[in-house]
């Protein structure tokens, strides 16, 4: 199962993800973002950095719920990061706080921590030759398998704390279930790993424990403090901030001559891996953490990363009034672990097909590698390679994608017999196409400079922008240019410009103009064949013995009739 996912509904074409995650585990497909779950190191940082909020962590909170209503005795094993992301007047309400939850005991996973520090101070007494890498952090451990894994035998093969207090637990409290809760979300995969036979029930994050609280309405403040079941942890409390490890290893005793080396966040962990393999350090002992600054800045702490510093001075505080002391260690734990090379091989495109993916997007030559970043990949090459291995689309190059869209556009505008222009909100002209420049005389970068009051009469615009309504068609003559047109205003909310479409409609003006030239011609003949009729019916009539008057009146409704035909036509 997935342990980050995705909602599609909010994945809108940022590609953030892609920019942030170190490693470039993640595949655009449909324009939507994707985390690889075989390559993924879980460090979180898609999860912290998702603008639209698109990315989500998979819980186990249901399962461990189901686990308390069907009876089962439940040990939370919380990680000592809890005291810098929790706010509580003692140490203790935190246990009383999940005892209300449910829990049959909370215990500090820093008590494993102990036996995990003793373990590699063993190894440095050993005297082993090259480096010894600290594997506490299953997001550094997945780095080195997947990434790395020449690098597998300077990893200490040593279990986690969170693995060596499970087992503690379960030796010490026969039957009971063991759940896990700090900021890390790579302690699930940790704990679903077969090399660990289960000793992890589940997992839970602090967000889920936060949210979990909210819906008991539990609070720290309306619980009684409760005790932790284990011992004082002392200074391996130290575990969740940078150098923390090497405290308690220095508190432990002898270290030899040893060269001592603290690392965190997952840039600096990369880099160290290539000095590394590049054999730039000798004979050091180097802490880990995939998270900068250490555990208290896990992507799943439920708190603002600014808090940061005063959670490290929390920590510390917390470690040394217990004392800085090594806890007596009373009980025989395993914890000898082997890694493995979990490398995934990803097939590499030749160099020809690399420039016909380039050469798609415009790209010709490495003159057209921009190299901006903006898909998230650091160079056109690694993007290309991505599209090759179906990991990234064509379309998130932006540049390629806005050179595209302004392409179509100019083609629509310049292609276009209408006049079209554009105005914001100041009447400032923005865009001026082909057409406005062979009526106005004038260039588009002329026109860009000008106000649209200095070409023509603005007062349909300023009232377009003022009441934010298109306006329909409109009949605007130009007559210093011999033009008249059928003008249509639409009003675009979004850019809050005002867009101008002045369709040439002089020739048809000119046509209607002759039409009623040659129909008020044919009313005068016809008014002067009536008053020739007329000359000749009185004539007619003074012999017939009818009246002119009702001679006249017959005529000119028969005037009328000639011209109102000639209307309907």
């Amino acid at each position: 199962m997935s342990i980050i996912g995705l909602k599609k509904a909010n994945c809108k074409n940022c590609y953030k993800c892609v920019k942030v995650c170190p490693v470039k585990s993640i595949k655009v497909e449909n324009e939507q973002a994707q985390i690889v779950d075989r390559t993924c190191i879980l460090c979180g940082t898609c999860l912290e950095q998702c603008p639209q909020d698109a990315k989500t962590v998979n819980s186990d909170a249901a399962r461990v719920r189901e686990m308390l209503r069907a009876g089962e005795k439940v040990i939370l094993s919380v990680a000592p990061s809890y005291i810098a992301c929790y706010s509580m007047k003692e140490p203790e309400r935190f246990a009383g706080a999940m005892k209300a939850l449910g829990f049959f005991g909370v215990s500090e996973t820093s008590e494993g921590a102990a036996y995990v520090t003793a373990e590699y101070h063993k190894l440095l007494r050993e005297g082993t030759s090259g480096n010894l890498v600290t594997t506490c952090c299953p997001s550094f451990n997945r780095l080195v398998e997947i990434y790395y894994p020449d690098l597998v035998g300077q990893l200490t093969p040593v279990v986690s704390p969170m693995i060596a207090h499970a087992r503690l637990l379960k030796s010490a409290h026969p039957g009971v279930k063991v759940v896990f809760a700090g900021p890390c979300i790579a302690k699930m995969d940790e704990a679903g790993d077969p090399r660990h036979n289960n000793e992890v029930d589940a997992v839970l994050t602090f967000e889920d424990l936060d949210r979990w609280m909210m819906e008991e309405r539990v609070s720290f403040d309306r619980v009684a403090p409760e005790r932790f079941l284990n011992s004082s942890s002392k200074i391996l409390r130290m575990y969740p901030v940078e150098e923390g490890i090497l405290a308690s290893l220095k508190n432990k005793g002898d270290t030899g001559d040893w060269q001592m080396l603290s690392v965190s966040g997952s840039g600096a962990c990369i880099d160290l891996c290539k000095a590394l393999q590049a054999g730039l350090l000798n004979h050091c002992f180097i802490e880990v953490n995939m998270c900068r600054d250490g555990c208290i800045n896990g992507p799943a702490s439920g708190r603002e990363t600014t808090s940061r510093f005063r959670g490290r001075l929390q920590v510390e505080r917390y470690a040394r009034e217990d004392g800085e002391a090594y806890p007596a260690l009373l009980d025989e734990v395993p914890l000898r672990k082997r890694f493995f090379d979990h490398s995934v091989k990803e097939d590499l495109p030749d160099e020809a097909t690399i420039r016909a993916i380039l050469a798609k997007i415009g790209k010709n030559g490495p003159e057209d590698e921009l190299n901006c970043g903006s898909c998230g990949y650091p160079t056109c090459r690694d993007k290309a390679i991505a599209v090759y291995q179906n990991r990234a689309e064509l379309t998130m190059c932006v540049p390629y994608m806005k050179e595209r869209a302004e392409s179509f556009s100019n083609c629509l505008l310049s292609g276009t017999p209408n006049m079209t222009i554009m105005v914001d909100e100041e009447l400032r002209i923005v865009e001026f196409n082909a057409a406005a420049e062979r009526v106005f005389g004038i260039s588009r970068h002329e026109a860009l400079e000008k106000y649209l009051y200095e070409l023509m009469d603005s007062s349909d615009f300023e009232e377009v922008l003022s009441s934010r309504q298109s306006m329909g068609d409109k009949k605007v003559e130009f007559r210093e240019y011999g033009m008249v047109t059928a003008q249509n205003i639409v009003y675009v909310e979004r850019e809050k410009i005002a867009m101008g479409i002045f369709k040439d409609i002089t020739q048809e003006e000119k046509e209607l103009e002759n039409k009623y030239r040659l129909r008020a011609e044919t009313v005068e003949m016809a008014q002067k064949v009536i008053d020739k009729q007329m000359i000749a019916a009185q004539q007619i009539a003074s012999l017939l013995g009818e009246t002119t008057a009702e001679t006249k009146v017959s005529l000119t409704k028969l005037k009328n009739m000639m011209v109102a035909g000639e209307d309907q036509k």
